[in-house]
């Protein structure tokens, strides 16, 4: 069972640990037992952590069982005061309680208070005693990114690094296009989107799964932990080497020739018509925009080269083979390209490159050998139902976010079924439910009337837009 622990259960952990209802902590191998004073008062309880990777296990036994946890506990809390989680909520693994419970350590000083343990047993002291270790202090930005995405600590070391050179060289209208993301990991996938940008050679992450599973969200994700700025283009016939590379216009020149000012300045004063401040300025500045040069205006890639941004290429299985050939050298070792008319330009050290793409779309072509080889894979699996109605509690109460996530999934059914699909794709569409979930918030109608609009008026199909509702109405009523 998975219970979420929320920022007011970390706030009330604080309070009891500063008020001395935490009587201890000790050490018993990977797990960490927490001796605590109820809110009710009476006998000590105990609390068992361990931590697995990115997981949480607890034993716990609380009245808060009663309500399922429905609102966490200050006890869960404990948790992020024991691995220095700090901000947002997180969510931990509740289990049977473990067959061995006797601590070996004594670590309450290693988290700064007195013990005054009262039912914790202790296996007596080791033969040679060690000094426990003390807990990392992680910065704000690793104890941010830890607790919303899990990342582990070697990795958190390295895009901390990275962040911080981004945070000195980036512009305020670049920090403005590093976008705020709400991907919820489904698997590793996030790990290994980020393990690929961060490698000493950088592999260009390919997000792979079906509509709907939030691989742009994905690649929105891996900009904000990077802190960069993140461009977007989309592959099809129009996305060809002028838009991508740019090409020669006609621009001002920068400055006017001053000699031939001085010059007509002259002419005039020998003529007797002496010319005032204002009227050389004059004179200049349209000299300088009568002047044209011919100068390259950069396409949306080569800025984010240049400037080492972040770019996202959707449906990369569209492109054509114009612009895949040209982004072979960008994508190896290399990490340079040829612009027509200037020549080679290497790639800003902390540019990166993600893409996206749908297997098997009208349009789509498998990707040759050569191209696919320079991209890291990451499946990206369908949003669970669990995941999805996580996501809609942010913008909505959990009794609507079920029902929505309840809609999601049998509308996913009747498009994915093995026996044969009822419904196309143009059906499902996880922005619709998202959007529908946050119109509700405003109470501009029913649920049922909202969720019909947004998952229905966008299909070209009456038939389809008829089935939609009628499933919608009969989820809803």
């Amino acid at each position: 069972m998975e219970l979420k622990v929320f920022p007011a259960n970390r706030s009330v952990a604080r309070e009891k640990v500063s008020n001395g209802s935490v009587l201890g902590v000790a050490s018993s191998g990977n797990k960490t037992l927490v001796e605590y004073i109820p809110s009710s008062g009476g006998s000590s309880q105990i609390i068992i952590f361990q931590k697995e990777g990115l997981t949480i296990k607890t034993w716990h036994e609380c009245p808060a069982q009663k309500s399922g946890y429905s609102k966490g506990c200050w006890h869960l809390g404990l948790a992020g005061w024991i691995y220095n989680l700090v901000s947002g909520h997180y969510y931990i693994e509740l289990v049977g309680k473990p067959n061995m419970t006797l601590a070996e350590h004594d670590v309450s000083s290693i988290y700064g208070i007195t013990s005054n343990f009262r039912n914790i047993r202790f296996d007596g002291e080791p033969t040679e005693p060690t000094e426990p270790t003390e807990p990392t202090k992680l910065s704000t930005f690793k104890t941010n990114l830890l607790d919303k995405y899990f990342l582990p600590e070697p990795l958190l070391e390295k895009v901390e690094k990275f962040r911080k050179r981004q945070k000195s060289r980036l512009l305020k209208e670049q920090i403005n296009r590093i976008p705020e993301s709400n991907y919820i990991p489904q698997g590793r996938e996030l790990v290994s989107a980020v393990s690929a940008l961060m490698y000493d050679t950088w592999a260009p992450p390919l997000f792979m799964g079906p509509a709907g599973a939030g691989k742009s969200t994905l690649a929105e994700a891996c900009a904000e932990i990077l802190h960069l700025p993140l461009c977007r283009i989309s592959g099809g016939i129009d996305l060809n080497a002028a838009y991508l590379l740019g090409e020669k216009t006609l621009s001002p020149v920068e400055a006017a020739d001053n000699v031939l000012t001085a010059k007509i300045a002259l002419a005039c004063a020998k003529s007797g018509s002496k010319l005032t401040s204002e009227e050389v300025n004059t004179i200049s500045e349209k000299l300088r925009t009568s002047t044209m040069q011919v100068v390259h205006e950069p396409g949306i890639l080569l800025q984010a080269i240049q400037k080492g941004e972040m770019i996202l290429v959707d449906e990369v299985n569209m492109v054509i083979p114009e612009v895949t050939s040209l982004l072979h050298s960008l994508l190896d070792w290399q990490r340079s390209i040829t612009v027509p008319g200037i020549g080679e330009i290497k790639a800003h050290p902390d540019f990166r490159f993600v893409s996206a793409m749908n297997v098997g779309y009208m349009g789509t072509r498998p990707l040759n050998k050569a191209f696919r080889d320079r991209f890291r894979g990451v499946q990206v699996a369908s949003i669970t139902q669990e995941t999805l109605q996580k996501l809609l509690e942010e913008k909505t109460d959990k009794k609507t976010a079920k029902k929505l996530s309840n809609i999601y999934q049998t509308i996913y059914d009747a498009v994915y079924s093995p026996s044969g699909a009822t419904l196309s794709e143009s059906c499902i569409s996880l922005r619709a439910l998202l959007r529908a979930a946050e119109e509700y918030s405003m109470k501009t109608g029913s649920l049922q009337e909202i969720t019909v609009s947004c998952l229905t008026e966008s299909i070209e199909s009456e038939n389809e837009r008829t089935q939609l509702k009628d499933l919608i109405e009969m989820k809803i009523k």
